[in-house]
């Protein structure tokens, strides 16, 4: 599955919860299935979909990307989440393997940079990102030392999204310049 998967960091053992699933019995688990989101689903195998139905996991596929674009997703996630601690887990792999090829799992027809981007810079200014974790970026599978330069560039550049960089400049939005 390649996904953005924005999770709520919130520990609760009430109803729904994970459902008893074949060769996970050892898990406990301590998020509700309805406190997950997944963004830029492409790719997803039948068993991946038909978990994801049975827990009524909130999804948001690339085609609901383009259709909807990455502003509405985004604003439907955060409602969705309802205020709560926002813990974000951005697989690298979930933007098109154009700008990351440096990935173990590179499928066509995921996020572009911006929206990628934009995703963080969203998340940062809702001050509800509360952790975040990189995963996927792998430059041992870069054929280049390019393609290992823009997976990892790109990885840098949407961490520091999430801890505040805008596109735009770091300055007041409303600032001016002294009068002459």
């Amino acid at each position: 599955m390649y996904q953005i998967s924005i999770k709520c960091i919130r520990c609760s053992y009430s109803s729904p919860q994970v459902p008893p699933l074949p060769n996970f019995s050892w898990m406990k688990p301590c998020l509700s299935s309805r406190d997950l989101v997944y963004i830029g689903l492409r790719d997803v195998d039948p068993e991946e979909h038909y978990i994801m139905k049975l827990l009524a996991v909130k999804a948001f596929s690339m085609t609901q990307v383009d259709q909807l674009g990455v502003a509405k997703v985004m604003e439907e996630t955060c409602d969705y989440l309802s205020k709560k601690p926002i813990h974000l887990s951005y697989d690298i792999d979930a933007i098109d393997p154009s700008v990351t090829p440096a990935t173990g799992t590179p499928a066509v027809g995921g996020l572009t940079y911006r929206e990628g981007i934009y995703i963080t810079e969203y998340l940062c200014q809702t001050g509800l990102l509360s952790a975040v974790d990189m995963v996927e970026v792998n430059p041992l599978r870069g054929r280049t030392e390019d393609d290992v330069h823009s997976t990892v560039s790109t990885a840098v550049d949407l961490l520091l999204g999430c801890f505040g960089r805008r596109r735009e400049g770091n300055h007041l939005p409303d600032y001016s310049l002294p009068e002459p």
